[in-house]
């Protein structure tokens, strides 16, 4: 018997809040709150460019019939096409990442914390994703090599993602400092329109630093996709499963 998609989703509840308690503890009030928001909104992005590619098809979930052997049936409260369960989940993993990496890594690079924060982000999908394969809280529709019924590719992406979260929320909210990368691109956009100011972010107020942490996100979204994109196509062109039908 498999266990009700609706078990999953309150324990997300339940435990996001703890989560978010906590982390608004450890980090301060501004910086937990950013990390909860901002790892919502990563985690939305992501996650709906994959169900409208059809590769994570939570449209079968969002028609309600795929769960309607189920006696409390499916998600309930959704963002778009993506479970706001889904979106929680990350957070708990990123924060949980977060702080790991923190305490892990005192002295070294900002890579070498990302590096760990996205590993640690790894094995908790490593831990979830087969559990939730197993009881069809989600599903991959995909093309691809499979291990354990998840895609190949599938067990990159919360790794490279939850390092690039790390990296802009570390970069932005945390150390308020200007990467090297990014100062050319961030003063012939964001900064000249909608924060229009130059100021490094150091000196920027709260409100103008949230908005610079939204456009590094949306930078770290850009690296996820045109990263995982040949990487998907390549799996795509000589895997050995195809696409699972909605019946299964």
């Amino acid at each position: 018997m498999k266990a009700n998609v609706i078990v999953f989703e309150l324990s997300i509840f339940v435990l996001s809040i703890a989560f978010y308690l906590g982390m608004k503890r450890a980090l301060g009030k501004s910086r937990g709150r950013m990390l909860f928001a901002g790892a919502v909104l990563f985690s939305l992005s992501f996650e709906t460019i994959l169900t409208v590619g059809g590769l994570k098809n939570f449209y079968w979930y969002a028609a309600n019939d795929y769960f309607s052997h189920y006696p409390l049936g499916g998600y309930t409260i959704w963002l778009g096409v993506v479970p706001l369960a889904a979106a929680l989940l990350f957070y708990m993993v990123c924060a949980t990442s977060y702080l790991a990496s923190r305490h892990m890594v005192r002295k070294g690079g900002a890579w070498k914390r990302c590096a760990v924060a996205g590993t640690t982000g790894l094995l908790f999908y490593a831990m979830i994703e087969p559990v939730a394969v197993t009881n069809h809280w989600w599903a991959w529709n995909a093309k691809s090599f499979y291990v354990i019924d998840v895609p190949v590719f599938a067990w990159c992406i919360p790794l490279l993602a939850v390092a690039l979260f790390t990296a802009a929320y570390q970069a932005t909210i945390v150390d308020r400092s200007d990467p090297p990368r990014l100062r050319r691109l961030e003063a012939a956009t964001v900064r000249r329109w909608p924060l229009r100011c130059d100021k490094p972010a150091a000196e920027l107020r709260w409100s103008l630093l949230e908005g610079l942490f939204l456009f590094r996100l949306l930078a770290a979204l850009v690296v996820l996709s045109a990263v995982m994109a040949p990487v998907v196509a390549a799996l795509w062109a000589v895997a050995n499963r195809g696409h699972i039908p909605p019946g299964w």
